[in-house]
């Protein structure tokens, strides 16, 4: 079988290898181009506005369905 435009692997095998296919539903994707993020900031008493420190990225996800036809038990 030629390999998904979507594909992952699962214990070290393509899901190809188990007869599955990642689809996009309605022929589109939709999510966030990034992953979520915090920006480190401090409050000053003193001064207005905030002191910027630095911005750390969390982990971005990825939801995708997964259909067959010639999945077997084995």
């Amino acid at each position: 079988m030629k390999r998904s435009f979507i594909s992952f692997t699962y214990g070290g095998k393509n899901i190809e290898d188990f007869g599955l296919i990642a689809i996009t539903e309605n022929n589109s994707m939709e999510r966030d181009l990034y992953a979520e993020f915090n920006d480190l900031t401090t409050d000053s008493d003193v001064l207005d506005g905030q002191f910027y420190w630095s911005s750390h990225y969390k982990s971005n996800t990825l939801d995708l369905a997964l259909f067959t036809d010639e999945i077997t038990e084995r």
